[in-house]
């Protein structure tokens, strides 16, 4: 195809109606290639017949193969199909991998399979720049699982729930992921069965003096989640269920306030999670399950063996810029971690109401 069929093309998808339920409007290039665009206006590849295998992990996550209808009514077809998100730019992006994948080879009688291979790196790079990668989804999940247990003590009180959505501040870029007046958390995820993290400063481990003179109480909840498929929750389901729990009591503004926060967590790390438009794509599909209990530990614990600014002026190496990861045993002390985050999360808020805790 030549750049005036690529400007075509690209004019075509963005003039592609956005559909009303699940009719979709598609564009048949040529037998096994179509693109399509689904009702929250994103953009479908799809490469028609066996399944198509990716060598790149980000782009196997994306991909999905099944029976799909072009239009109510119409004829399934089966098809390996790559969702792109609806910002008009991405018409482009579409255009060329299509226009990539033809001249690759794509109706060759040998199957999709060699064409899909050399265009994969295109398709990677533009995944890059529309999905958040595997250890943000995992970063989210575990805030996530945090604000939901909040929410889980508070319901059919539409004030505490608010309350609850405003400790969560790890949606923004630095700073703590939850505070509550002079407590606040860290949420580390690893995928590792043991509590192994890693730490982009000492920032994330120094106890701040606040606005109000008092000394932070910094806490860090360490939570393990790996890939399942028979168990745990995707990003789509934990994001549900928060979203049902408001809806007991919350006012609708309340959720419409909480998916904007979660649509920006991780946004500089690519195009942040849209639940209303991403809940569907593939990528998001992966559930995933506890490697071991989350436990909450108490970072002035004097057994707790700490990288400080204090032990570094003793060498040559500059806590500026200072990258590291970290090894926590099960157990620090009698009562670190905490016996029960829930339980400990539950009596800080607590605290905070005037209830005694205990």
């Amino acid at each position: 195809m030549s750049d005036l069929h690529f400007e075509a093309l690209r004019a075509e998808l963005e003039a592609l109606d956005v559909p009303q339920g699940q009719a979709r409007k598609m564009r048949w290039l040529a037998v096994p290639l179509a693109i399509g665009r689904t009702p929250s206006g994103d953009f479908e590849i799809f490469i028609r017949g066996a399944e198509v295998h990716a060598s790149s992990p980000l782009v196997r996550r994306h991909l999905q193969h099944g029976d799909w209808r072009p239009e109510v009514g119409g004829e399934p077809f089966s098809a390996s199909r790559i969702v792109l998100p609806a910002a008009p730019h991405f018409a482009s992006v579409a255009a060329l991998i299509a226009i990539e994948l033809l001249r690759a080879g794509i109706t060759a009688p040998h199957g999709p399979q060699p064409a899909f291979s050399d265009v994969e790196p295109i398709i990677e790079m533009a995944i890059r720049r529309g999905a958040l990668p595997e250890n943000v989804v995992i970063g989210l999940i575990g805030e996530l699982t945090v604000l939901r247990q909040l929410l889980l003590t508070r319901t059919n009180r539409p004030t505490e729930m608010m309350r609850a959505l405003e400790y969560w501040q790890g949606w923004q870029d630095g700073g703590r992921d939850f505070r509550f007046g002079d407590h606040a958390i860290e949420v580390k995820t690893t995928q590792s069965s043991i509590s192994a993290h890693e730490f982009s400063g000492l920032h994330q481990l120094e106890p701040t003096i606040l606005p109000s003179g008092a000394r932070e109480q910094l806490h860090l909840l360490s939570i393990g989640l790996v890939a399942s498929t028979s168990v745990g929750e995707t990003l789509p389901a934990i994001v549900d269920s928060i979203i049902g729990l408001l809806s007991l009591s919350a006012a609708p503004e309340i959720v419409d306030e909480m998916l904007r926060r979660v649509s920006l967590y991780g946004s500089q790390s690519g195009g942040g999670y849209s639940h209303e438009s991403m809940h569907g794509w593939g990528a998001y599909g992966t559930r995933y399950a506890h490697s071991f209990p989350p436990r909450l530990y108490r970072i002035d614990d004097p057994a707790m063996r700490l990288l400080d600014r204090e032990l570094l002026s003793r060498t040559f190496v500059q806590p500026e810029g200072l990258a590291f990861t970290m090894h926590l045993p099960s157990q620090v002390s009698a009562f670190n971690p905490a016996p029960s985050w829930e339980v400990e999360i539950d009596a800080i808020t607590q605290g905070l109401r005037g209830i005694p805790k205990g």
